[in-house]
């Protein structure tokens, strides 16, 4: 699912660093992938979704098959099994019907426990959140899901009723605050590990605004 430089930017010398967000995803997901459960992660962009999630993900593999699945526009339940079906890497050409597809995945996903993660959740709608409640809840399937998408993620799951009275654990990633920045920053990158706070302070204020895809290096 993840390979060693897995984030947007491959930025020479810089270190994950292992903020409260980072540690509570970390506990989230690992709860949630025990449970075989559903949870969603949501925020701003370039708070550190994405990368936090990876991150936690990479540390279960390879003891845990983790299946990324990403949406770039509303996909309907038939688009939705295509890309499972690419995701879980099975062989021959997709079923035509309906019914027939659906038991070729439920059958591969009743094989052995998965993880999903689910990118970009803002972009499903009712229908396509439908079909993954279908399979979760399929008693022999052994599947954990997790939804990350940016701001409006949150709002659109709290539409489906019927997914979200099932999520887990809702978990929203926000701006680092002063004191954060002040602590992760030198962490970050050599170039600010020996800086004045005073001058990461000031670039915090006047440039990033305690969001990591902002920050200057």
């Amino acid at each position: 699912m993840t390979a060693a430089t897995y984030q947007y930017v491959d930025l020479p010398d810089a270190s994950v660093v292992t903020t409260r967000a980072l540690l509570t995803a970390r506990e989230n997901i690992t709860d949630t992938v025990a449970a075989r459960a559903m949870m969603c992660i949501h925020g701003g962009a370039g708070f550190g979704k994405t990368l936090a999630v990876n991150t936690c993900l990479r540390g279960l593999e390879p003891g845990e098959d983790v299946r990324k699945i990403t949406f770039r526009a509303r996909p309907t339940a038939r688009a939705v099994r295509y890309e499972l079906f690419t995701a879980l890497d099975l062989a021959g050409e997709p079923p035509r019907h309906p019914s027939e597809f659906d038991r070729l995945l439920k059958t591969a996903l009743a094989e052995r426990s998965r993880t999903f993660l689910v990118d970009e959740a803002q972009w499903p709608g009712g229908e396509a959140f439908e079909y993954f409640r279908y399979l979760w809840d399929e008693p022999s399937t052994q599947l954990a899901i997790i939804f990350v998408g940016g701001a409006g993620c949150h709002t659109v799951l709290r539409r489906e009723p019927m997914l979200s009275s099932r999520i887990f654990i809702w978990q929203q990633f926000t701006r680092l605050t002063p004191d954060e920045v002040l602590e992760v920053i030198p962490l970050f990158h050599p170039v600010w590990a020996d800086a004045d706070p005073e001058d990461i302070a000031f670039a915090d204020q006047h440039a990033a605004h305690g969001n990591f895809r902002a920050r200057p290096s």
